[in-house]
């Protein structure tokens, strides 16, 4: 009875593997374990080079550092190299080696025996495509799904695939990268004892490597020499000739990383499509390197000494003024671990620009009008900034000049003649032409106020950087380029070019610049000059230069990322020697690659002798006068008539009070009468303001103001809607409102403003 059904037993279980066995056939020869999606050859890793084609960045793709070669590209001694080291039996099996799984099985369980894999390159490529599962038929599926690719793919077809996805350490996959890594030569002129090393490295990657390991892994070159023999892929003599001949490592620094953050935007620009590959293998890109590391070295020794003083970072970025290239982008020059923004692309930050937007304020002022030689207001006016709130500002040294030359005020950054500019410009048109100049953080004037001319917005120094080398190209814009754009850009007009050349020529006044700031740093680019323009933002939270010289443009930021206040760092102190250093080096450099410097046309300035108090023609009361220069048509041709007798300069109305207050030697003690029947307008708040309330606030009185001819008087009654209110403050409420002045009988026209809640989200 136990006999018969064990013989049931039999027949069943061989039944039963029967049927198993002629499923697994039709499956196999079906192909369906095989998903060829999987085998669709992976991406290319390529190179991120400077201009002259110097290595920045090896760019991997799903972090795997690889070239892949078709079947027909890869060395014939490569190939059998491969198949000696794996599987010399390739071509006569079906996917299993049967003979060599029956020899593996007999030296793992006979003792004494070398153990021995059993697995051939298809069931290896399998493991590489599809990894391997765990558990007791982890094995059997292997075999059956290599069994199913050979079915599927020609033997050609799996070499590639097999030997593109070697693995040799450190994110290397295939041949064709192992032999650029390791020998520093394409595969094409691969050797037979370097092609026995690559076949013999990835049975153990780590324990093979020839560099950490190079007895072992010339102990397994050997070998796979020996077994080249023994199949007959190379002759005695070849062989002899390998065996004795060690291949040469190629000397490794360390995977090339250079200028970071600049290869971190240009992988994002490949990506999208903006920035194309030169071929399969490299990306150009505009950077030169040696300027990169000449402006990151000036850039270090400038900041070392401040970081002390809070200044936890610094960024540098240098551009090619003729074609908008950008030829050094040092995002951040402390990378340390623990330093604050190593991580991050400082140049990308917004910040607060501080007084670095006011030449173009003043570009614009001369466009409607003013010259080099018109006398600003250096006087402290109360204003309004963003959201309606009063503010009133003050000069770097906290002191009042009252009338001050154009020229001056902007080479001497004065806070309160820049305030004034924007005043007689509009906040609107100055926001407008910003915008224009791709400042993208500007909204409108309304929401920023008189803040903005003074840099009460978040800029970004690649944006400020674009805006400057407009500047120097006299106001045309092209936009920055990380690739080789190769000629001159033609741009698009956004300033009036002769313009713009007077507020070059103002920024490059190192007359003007040392009477300002006691140096003009002429010293730190000899033989070259330049243009230069400093801020320090609220707080002394950044410190900014901007600097040009024909051929490029130079923006420094130095602050502590997270926004915390510095120990009082300028950017003249700071950032300035650095910028100056970093386009002296930069301009000599450009001249070197031959960069063109871009055809800037704009009228030549014409001189004229003008009044130093009035900027009219100097007149023969006139002690003081200046030659200034001028646009064609632009200069003055009255001639000063505001000295009395004994040459003193009679203060107009509007600055009486600040001549009382200057005691200043050379102004006269009479005064210039007001005009009654000059123009009348309220002042603050300004027509068409729109003024933003926050309503958790206590109610907000504003100011009002109203002036004669531009000169401030008092109101004798102020109407708010045609009522009359007590005062020259008016409680602000919601809604839409109109304002009128009343002064000796005479109402203004009234300002329109607009107030509105702000509300929280």
């Amino acid at each position: 009875m136990n006999r018969r059904r064990a013989k049931s037993l039999c027949l069943t279980s061989l039944l039963a593997l029967c049927a198993l066995w002629a499923v697994a056939r039709v499956i196999v020869s079906s192909g369906a374990m095989i998903d060829r999606a999987r085998f669709i050859p992976a991406s290319d890793s390529f190179s991120v080079v400077d201009r002259s084609g110097l290595a920045l960045r090896l760019a991997r793709v799903d972090g795997a550092d690889r070239r892949w070669l078709r079947a027909s590209e890869i060395p014939p001694v490569m190939t059998h190299a491969v198949l000696a080291a794996e599987d010399a039996r390739f071509f006569a099996h079906d996917g299993v080696d049967r003979r060599s799984l029956a020899r593996a099985v007999v030296d793992n369980v006979v003792p004494g025996r070398r153990r021995s894999g059993g697995s051939t390159i298809t069931q290896q490529l399998v493991k590489r495509v599809y990894g391997r599962p765990h558990g007791a038929w982890s094995k059997l599926s292997e075999a059956l799904r290599a069994m199913s690719l050979e079915r599927v793919m020609s033997k050609d077809e799996i070499l590639e695939q097999y030997m593109n996805r070697l693995p040799y350490g450190d994110g290397i996959e295939g041949v064709a990268r192992a032999c650029e890594s390791y020998f520093g030569h394409s595969i094409d002129t691969i050797s037979a004892s370097e092609a026995a090393m690559l076949a013999a490295i990835p049975r153990a990657p780590s324990a093979l490597d020839p560099r950490r390991a190079p007895a072992r892994a010339n102990e397994r070159r050997a070998w796979v020499l020996r077994r080249m023999l023994a199949l007959r892929s190379i002759d005695e003599r070849t062989f002899t000739a390998a065996l004795a001949s060690e291949p040469v490592l190629a000397s490794v620094s360390g995977r090339p990383w250079e200028a970071p953050r600049f290869v971190d935007r240009v992988l994002v620009g490949v990506r999208a499509g903006a920035i194309q590959r030169e071929n399969a293998a490299v990306v150009r890109t505009s950077l030169d390197l040696p300027t990169q590391r000449q402006s990151e070295s000036i850039l270090r020794a400038q900041w070392a000494p401040f970081a002390s003083r809070g200044a936890r970072n610094a960024a540098a970025i240098v551009v090619s003024n003729g074609t908008g290239e950008v030829l050094a982008y040092v995002g951040a020059i402390d990378t340390s671990a623990n330093a604050e923004g190593a991580s991050l692309d400082l140049l990308d930050a917004e910040r607060q620009p501080g007084s670095t937007l006011k030449p173009f304020a003043y570009e614009l002022f001369f466009e409607r009008g003013g010259t080099a030689a018109t006398v600003l207001d250096d006087v402290n006016i109360a204003m309004t900034g963003a959201r309606g709130e009063h503010f009133e500002a003050r000069d770097y040294d906290g002191d009042e000049r009252g009338p001050v030359a154009a020229r001056d005020a902007l080479a001497s950054s004065l806070n309160l003649a820049a305030l004034d500019v924007a005043r007689r410009v509009g906040q609107e048109p100055l926001a407008n032409r910003l915008r224009a100049l791709g400042l993208r953080g500007v909204r409108t004037g309304n929401d920023h106020g008189g803040a903005l001319v003074l840099g009460g917005v978040g800029v970004r120094a690649i944006e400020l950087a674009e805006a400057y080398t407009t500047l120097a190209r006299f106001g045309t814009r092209a936009p920055l380029s990380l690739s080789l754009v190769g000629s001159s850009a033609a741009g698009a007009r956004v300033m009036h070019p002769a313009h713009a050349r007077v507020a070059w020529d103002i920024l490059s006044d190192s007359a003007a610049r040392s009477d300002g700031f006691g140096e003009s740093l002429e010293g730190l680019s000899p033989s070259v000059p330049f243009a230069l323009k400093t801020g320090t933002s609220a707080n002394w939270r950044d410190a900014w230069c901007a600097v040009s010289t024909d051929r490029v443009t130079v923006v420094v930021w130095m602050g502590d990322p997270s926004g915390r206040a510095m120990a009082e760092v300028s950017g003249f102190r700071a950032a300035a020697p650095a910028a100056v250093r970093i386009a002296y080096a930069a301009h000599q450099r450009a001249a070197q690659l031959g960069l063109t410097v871009y055809p800037r046309r704009a009228a030549e300035l014409h001189t004229a002798d003008v009044c130093a108090w009035s900027g009219l023609r100097a007149g023969p009361r006139c002690a003081q006068h200046r030659v200034e220069r001028f646009v064609a048509g632009t200069a003055p041709s009255a001639s000063c008539d505001q000295h009395d007798e004994h040459g003193d300069w009679v203060a107009p109305a509007r600055l009486r009070a600040w001549a009382a207050r200057a005691h200043r030697t050379g102004i006269s003690s009479q005064h210039r009468a007001l005009d009654p029947t000059g123009a009348l307008s309220v002042r603050e708040p300004r027509d068409g303001a729109r003024l933003l309330l926050d309503p958790s606030r206590a109610a907000v009185r504003l100011p009002l103001r109203v002036a004669l001819d531009a000169v401030e008087v008092h109101a004798d009654q102020w109407l708010v809607d045609g009522a009359p209110i007590d005062g020259d403050r008016w409680t602000a409420a919601e809604g839409t409102h109109e304002i009128t002045a009343v002064v000796q009988g005479r109402r203004s026209p009234p300002s329109r403003v607009t107030v509105e809640l702000a509300r929280r989200p």
